[in-house]
């Protein structure tokens, strides 16, 4: 039986509903989407002829089942949104595994959003949200959330990037190619996330001779990220990151490059024509 013959099945009442459960259905990733009012959720499911469904939830007893180019309309009534969405959860027992916030009609939303999702392992804010959203958002998910990814760049002198950078998360990409995210070396300092990725960012290569400096003298005994990825809008040498500073080349590589501070510690430095990395042991 195929997952969306199943949830039909389940719908029927409660004690098919507790048959579908029995089923031992093994989603693979679950994922939803939030934009205005609706509600997307796309499932993967292992071992079936069916691997993946898609259900378009919108206000009210109905929802639309997407199967291809077949778009099946459902209805149940006494059913709202936030019934169907809890009903398909129940039913496969999984945590979303990643949460989209494409484009919410308020903040105030947000809040019923976190209701109906009260975990993820990946929170995805996409372009087309304005900085307060963003803010909110955040501020309302990062703890449920093991990675978060932002894909918005409404930031200035006003909202400026420190904000996010001094976030407590482990894993945090910034993603933007139209806009790309401005860099000083103040930034690079305040960086809280266990794992930092930005992409495409702005910062002199003097800046970054200065971070690995900063690093190098030993100021900053406690520093919590242990990887910091950007990729750059020009291209950059390990002679210009690297200038001034002793170095050696890691098993004969030319683009990876240790550092050792008078404390032990090291420092991985990956360089490549519009990327650089930094790993810290």
């Amino acid at each position: 039986m195929d997952l969306s013959d199943l949830i039909a099945l389940s719908l029927c009442s409660k004690r098919t509903k507790n048959l579908a459960k029995t089923s031992n259905l093994k989603i693979e990733s679950i994922t939803a989407e939030i934009e205005q009012n609706v509600i997307s959720l796309e499932m993967f499911v292992l071992g079936k002829l069916e691997k993946e469904i898609k259900f378009v939830v919108h206000k009210g007893p109905s929802m639309e089942l997407h199967r291809g180019n077949r778009i099946e309309v459902w209805r149940k009534e006494g059913f709202t949104q936030s019934d169907w969405i809890a009903h398909f959860l129940s039913l496969c027992d999984s945590r979303v595994t990643l949460l989209k916030i494409n484009n919410v009609p308020s903040i105030a939303h947000l809040d019923t959003v976190k209701q109906l999702f009260p975990k993820c392992d990946k929170l995805q804010i996409c372009e087309n949200n304005s900085i307060e959203l963003t803010r909110a958002a955040v501020s309302k998910f990062l703890s449920l959330a093991d990675e978060v990814r932002i894909e918005c760049n409404p930031f200035d002198d006003k909202n400026h990037i420190s904000e996010l950078l001094s976030l407590n998360s482990k894993v945090l990409r910034l993603y933007n190619v139209r806009n790309v995210y401005k860099l000083k070396l103040s930034d690079l300092l305040m960086a809280n996330s266990t794992y930092l990725n930005i992409f495409i960012a702005r910062i002199s290569v003097k800046e970054l001779n200065r971070f690995v400096k900063v690093w190098m003298k030993g100021n900053r005994r406690f520093y919590r990220p242990k990887r910091i990825g950007l990729f750059l809008n020009r291209f950059i040498t390990h002679e210009e990151v690297l200038r001034g500073i002793e170095y050696e080349a890691v098993d004969g590589q030319r683009r990876k490059y240790r550092l050792r501070r008078s404390d032990g510690k090291e420092l991985l430095v990956l360089v490549e024509l519009l990327s650089v990395a930094f790993e810290f042991l």
